[in-house]
């Protein structure tokens, strides 16, 4: 009679545990479209509660079924490419920290879902508002060492004043003599030309034109001339020269020798005076090879800039963002400038299958899954981080329906065994009668 009751118990619990898998089934199917979403599976333990002895000895009986665990399957999923440069996905360990409420207080939230945007303050936040964590960046460029909420407050990037123009051409040995420089008749004295753009202190362009003039074997005499309506005393059209000094080459046309003043002082007006060095080559009488940069070598139709560049640029607006594998966020502004704004911060943990779910497809740290790992993407066992693009959901949709079936037939077939241990109970109450 016990061994009759303690069956409908046993199949109750399988009716539970069945239900249970059911639960754990439909909760992943619904979430097939959920984005960075981990599938869960149930694992199941069998229980022992009864001891039989009999003459060979002791026995045990099963009574039935409990929930071990539920666990999370923390495997990668497959990539969906958006567009967005503030969509985020992970190949590899890690979850993107969040800092938003979750069980009653506001605390730090681990997540695989990477589906980020500005908010009205410029912080980078996820779709229920939850701010990102990570480094932001100073008017410079340098990261911060403290972990914060990600805030983009830089929409303009502001000027810097050109200080450093490097010029390298490449100065015919037959063109003729030309010098002295005569502003006002540059085509007769002097044989190259090019122009550079510098920038002074407000971001107004200028536009600098430098002249080269042979003046002698070997040896050439550089000038500056500027519009005299952007200098200080100046006039508008009245060309004004600010000397750049004399380049010397030896005979296998090598810089020998860059007598330059250094630095160039430029008056700019309603500006700050703009001082720009330049730079014409690795002279050799400075500790050069005269062979990177300038040089004076024949067989070319005339003599030309090789390479110009310099280091000033105007007031920028910011134009775009992107987000490289290291989780740097860089603005791209309007002036061509690139600068770094920020860093998305990832966790790890030990063990994350033992993390604490709190809805929307956010966890929090338990005692067994560790303490969080914070760092940078692609360091310490964390994966790579990628741009424009979300993590899908783990759920496998044939699987699923294969495990539904199970537990349904399991579900059935515990309902059989508590039907038979009634049917029997029903034939001993007959002998009563």
């Amino acid at each position: 009679m016990a061994g009759l009751l303690g069956s409908l118990y046993t199949g109750n619990t399988g009716l539970h545990a069945s239900s249970t898998g059911i639960s754990v089934v439909g909760d992943n199917i619904a979430n097939a479209n959920t984005t960075g979403f981990k599938v869960s599976r149930a694992h199941f333990e069998d229980l022992i509660s009864e001891f039989v002895v009999g003459t060979t000895g002791t026995n045990q009986i099963g009574r039935g079924v409990t929930l071990q665990r539920i666990e999370k399957m923390f495997t990668q999923g497959s990539f969906q490419n958006t567009g967005v440069p503030t969509d985020l996905a992970i190949s590899g360990d890690g979850f993107f920290v969040l800092n938003g409420t979750a069980e009653g207080r506001t605390q730090n939230l681990f997540t695989r879902n990477g589906a980020f945007r500005f908010d009205d303050e410029g912080y980078l936040v996820n779709q229920a508002g939850y701010r990102v964590q990570g480094f932001n960046a100073d008017g410079t460029g340098e990261l911060s060492a403290i972990m914060e909420d990600i805030r983009v407050q830089r929409t303009h990037l502001e000027p810097n004043p050109t200080s450093q123009v490097e010029l390298f051409a490449n100065l015919r040995p037959d063109d003729p003599v030309t010098g002295p420089f005569d502003p006002n008749d540059p085509d007769n004295t002097s044989s190259f030309r090019t122009t550079v753009v510098a920038y002074d202190s407000l971001g107004n362009p200028h536009e600098v034109t430098v002249f080269g003039s042979r003046t002698a074997p070997n040896t050439w005499e550089m000038n500056a001339v500027v519009d005299g309506g952007e200098l200080v005393g100046g006039v508008a059209g009245d060309p004004q020269v600010l000397p750049l000094g004399v380049l010397t080459f030896n005979d296998q046309g090598q810089l020998l020798d860059e007598n330059v003043p250094d630095p160039v002082a430029f008056d700019w007006l309603g500006a700050a005076q703009g001082q720009i060095s330049f730079d014409f080559g690795d002279a050799i009488n400075d500790g050069g090879t005269g062979r990177e940069g300038s040089s004076q070598w024949n067989r070319v139709t005339e003599s030309i800039a090789n390479f110009v560049s310099q280091d000033g640029f105007g007031t920028g607006e910011l134009d775009g963002i992107a987000v490289d594998d290291q989780g740097l966020i860089s603005g791209g502004f309007t002036n061509g400038r690139t600068q770094v704004l920020g860093r998305v911060v990832l966790a790890r943990f030990e063990d994350p299958t033992e993390l604490g779910v709190v809805g929307g497809n956010n966890f929090i740290e338990s005692a067994s899954s560790g303490q969080p790992l914070y760092g940078t993407a692609r360091s310490g066992g964390r994966g790579a981080i990628i741009s424009s693009a979300l993590e899908l959901s783990t759920v496998e949709l044939s699987d699923q329906f294969i495990d539904l079936i199970a537990y349904q037939r399991a579900f059935q077939a515990n309902s059989k065994t508590i039907q038979t241990a009634d049917g029997l109970l029903q034939e001993v109450f007959q002998l009563l009668r």
